[in-house]
């Protein structure tokens, strides 16, 4: 199964916590933040958007914890809530929505409930807690309104919708884990076409990759794709958007293959529009919101803003973007990986600026590089020995006092100083798309070849030597390897993440031991090897190693960090789905720093976190 990895444009956070028994302590700094005037907005990892029937447009804003109010045209006309769990606090929010009366709906996804305001913003009811019962959620997303003010929530993780009246008052629900038809696999986005004749609701089915077409108590009508992961008029890649303009037409957002996709009132597909410049860019459309005479907008989640576009009967174009670009020093586009050297400097892979960033060990900026001259910005990735495309993981090599990156758009490892002097790239020929990459005490450099499903050794000049795996399930196969790290012995560990698991080898490539879900032993398909328990795991991304040769994992969709033993016995783990400070959303890069410190990238909160003992 082909993934690719989601980013969101990211802030430095640096945040400290007690590690040893994973309670709150003081929160040293706070770097990085976007002060904003009353007209500008600096959106962070925008999601869903709701319309008035005025035309104004609401925005899911969910990095920042708010909801933002602007014109069709991106004036910004109010800004409401905080990071929090009080009535009118949000954590996380990926929904909202406007009811039949005006009242705004807001899933208030981490704090597991949704609130319902008036249209001026005054509290009015919520409801809601963690839990699979009746008016609980897994994790609620999307909220759509029928005919009769009824209010379908997308309990994505319980694969079901559940149905609310005006009060919050649980009605019935919809929809089971399945492939068949009114079956769902992390149902994601809805729409409800209302209509004197039948309601019918438009499902985003994002792992099952289609839409289905419903009545309003679930009973399955058609659906738009075959189900079939592709990109084709009638194929989709985990598509998380759908919704409807007023003459009928259908738009989805085709998440995972970087479209929207226009379907008319029939369903027959009419034409796709590319978002974004680079597809190895974190541009995610994760929702489109018809504006009316063939206007719509989308919410371009890796770029953290909001872009406007003019359809025709046969293609759309780009008229407009609201919210800055996050390209400023100190503040990132997609931080992915984060390293640390032996003074105690963090770098971090600013994965969509296409740039490295440096910082001392307070969080200040101390240099950046990369193509722009380091300044960053959608246009700044290239091919040239200086610049980057996409890089992913970066490691310190402490042999040679370099570092290794990871310049995965461009398939190949680059190094460089710790000043930012470029020294040396190699790869062409041999890698495909790399994300991982790490480096031993002997010299050798070795790369997770993500698109060949692979480990490839390279000796200290960058010539290749050897190379091990292929697609699988087996020991020493892998399905999506990505970061990679070594130990004081020159074991290699890989986060092998469709499979659910790390892999051990010694520096030859023989399998050591496997960890992870069902013992590592994965699932064909990854949601059946989804596991909570300790030392469970799902989609890990980031690994590494410290002095005493613990193994730290961030297990990315579990949210949170856990800690092993090198033979994978399993140690501690900290960390919850939540803003709040020391918790996470996707984490993804991690690092220990010379004195212990673990320094974790928090992909879709938008921050680095640093964790010291």
């Amino acid at each position: 199964m082909s993934r690719k990895l989601l980013k969101s444009v990211s802030v430095l956070v640096w945040v400290v916590l007690l590690l040893s028994q994973i309670t709150m302590a003081n929160v040293a700094e706070v770097l990085g933040e976007v002060t904003e005037g009353a007209t500008e907005v600096y959106f962070n990892s925008p999601v869903a958007m709701a319309k008035d029937s005025s035309g104004n447009v609401y925005v899911a804003d969910m990095g920042n914890h708010r909801i933002v109010k602007m014109d069709s045209n991106g004036v910004v006309l109010q800004k409401f809530g905080t990071l929090g769990s009080a009535p009118s606090q949000f954590d996380t929010p990926f929904g909202v929505a406007i009811d039949n009366n005006g009242n705004i709906l807001v899933a208030d996804t981490a704090n597991y409930r949704i609130q319902k305001f008036d249209s001026n913003w005054n509290y009015i009811t919520s409801w809601g807690s963690f839990g699979d019962g009746n008016g609980q959620f897994g994790l609620p997303r999307e909220i759509g309104i029928d005919s009769q003010n009824r209010y379908h929530v997308c309990d994505e993780f319980h694969d079901r919708v559940q149905v609310f009246d005006e009060n919050g008052v649980f009605l019935y629900q919809y929809g089971t884990r399945g492939t068949a038809q009114g079956q769902f696999r992390l149902p994601q986005g809805i729409a409800i076409k209302q209509s004197p004749t039948g309601d019918r609701v438009y499902i985003c089915d994002t792992f099952n990759n289609r839409i289905e077409i419903l009545d309003v108590n679930g009973n399955f009508i058609e659906q738009i794709g075959t189900g079939v992961a592709g990109d084709s008029g009638s194929e989709f890649l985990y598509p998380r958007g759908v919704n409807l303009d007023d003459n009928g037409d259908v738009y989805i957002a085709d998440t995972f293959n970087h479209k929207i996709k226009k379907y008319n009132a029939n369903h027959q597909y009419q034409y796709s529009t590319t978002i974004g410049l680079v597809k190895l860019e974190p541009i995610f459309p994760c929702q489109v919101l018809p504006l009316g005479n063939g206007k719509f907008m989308v919410s371009d989640t890796g770029n953290s803003q909001l872009l406007k576009y003019s359809g025709y009967s046969t293609y759309a174009s780009l008229i407009d973007n609201f919210g800055e670009l996050r390209s400023d020093e100190g503040v990132f586009s997609g931080a992915t990986g984060v390293a640390v050297d032996d003074e105690g400097y963090a770098y971090v892979t600013d994965t969509a600026n296409h740039r490295v960033q440096k910082f001392d060990s307070s969080g200040n900026l101390v240099d950046k590089w990369g193509g722009n001259g380091g300044n960053g910005g959608p246009i700044a990735y290239g091919i040239y020995y200086w610049q980057f495309t996409a890089p992913k993981q970066i490691w310190y090599d402490k042999t040679y006092d370099n570092l290794v990156i990871a310049d995965t758009g461009n398939s190949r490892i680059q190094v460089f100083s710790k000043n930012g002097t470029w020294l040396m790239n190699f790869g062409y020929g041999h890698l495909t798309f790399p994300v991982g990459v790490c480096t031993t005490s002997d010299g050798y450099t070795y790369v997770a070849d993500t698109g060949r499903n692979r480990i490839v050794k390279f000796n200290a000049f960058g010539v290749f030597v050897d190379s091990w795996g292929t697609e699988g399930m087996q020991d020493g196969q892998f399905r999506q390897p990505f970061f990679i790290a070594s130990d004081s012995q020159d074991n290699i560990y890989v986060a092998d993440r469709a499979n659910s698991r790390i892999q051990k080898f010694d520096k030859n490539g023989n399998f050591m031991t496997k960890w992870g879900t069902n013992g590592g032993i994965p699932n064909e398909d990854p949601l059946e090897n989804w596991g909570f328990g300790e030392g469970d795991l799902f989609l890990p991304i980031g690994i590494t190693i410290d002095a005493n040769d613990n193994v730290y994992v961030t297990d990315s969709s579990n949210n949170r960090v856990q800690k092993f033993t090198s033979d994978g016995i399993f140690i501690e783990k900290w960390g919850i789905f939540s803003g709040s400070s020391g918790n996470f959303f996707s984490p993804q890069g991690i690092a220990c720093g010379a004195n212990g410190e673990i320094y974790v990238a928090d992909g879709l909160l938008n921050r680095v976190i640093k964790f010291i003992k």
